[in-house]
């Protein structure tokens, strides 16, 4: 028969008190793991989702501004062959003698429409190359932010399991520190030997 049940009680109610602890810490650190894991891929999908709609408001600027800049074009060529027509008919009612100066004038404002056309048209190119390149570099922006956000949710992550190690070695240690110190009374205990 046992000289401390007293003591041997204690330690039996003890154990399993500590084991109940350890699973809460670790169901507790479990549960902030997987929000942490949750929130770091919605804030990615939401990087990416966003990414996604500049690059696609910008193509829809670049495709709406080059068509009205090509309509323009269009529209300010169209007006000088009107001219040019005008001028034409004007200069066949005045005769072969102002014929020349008139299809000449015509031409310069025929080249001159030409010319605007083309500059309208480098202009909407310009434009669009502009549009292009601000997407390509917000797009790499968004990349370069939702890539640093995976690593700091793997920085966290490996933090979090750190600790999560850490508290099982500190709800461990007791436990074991009990069984060394009952082990060594027990060792000591002359008349329990006997």
């Amino acid at each position: 028969m046992p000289d401390h049940p007293e003591e041997e009680a204690r330690a039996a109610a003890v154990e399993p008190r500590d084991s109940s602890r350890q699973a809460d810490v670790g169901g507790k650190v479990n549960a902030i793991i997987e929000a942490a894991e949750a929130a770091a891929e919605e804030i990615s999908q939401n990087a990416r989702r966003d990414a996604s709609k500049v690059a696609q408001q910008a193509e829809q600027r670049a495709a709406a501004l080059i068509e009205e800049l090509t309509r323009e074009a269009a529209q300010a060529k169209a007006e000088a062959d009107q001219y040019a027509r005008d001028i034409r008919e004007a200069a066949d009612s005045y005769g072969s003698q102002h014929r020349r100066s008139a299809e000449e004038e015509a031409l310069h404002v025929v080249a001159d429409a030409e010319a605007k056309a083309r500059a309208m048209l480098e202009k909407a190119r310009t434009s669009s190359e502009q549009t292009e390149r601000e997407t390509v570099q917000r797009h790499q922006t968004l990349q370069r932010e939702a890539k640093m956000l995976e690593e700091r949710k793997q920085r966290v992550l490996e933090s979090l399991r750190d600790l999560a190690a850490q508290l099982q070695d500190a709800l461990v240690e007791p436990a074991e520190m009990a069984r060394q110190d009952e082990s060594l009374v027990n060792a000591l205990d002359v008349d329990r030997r006997r």
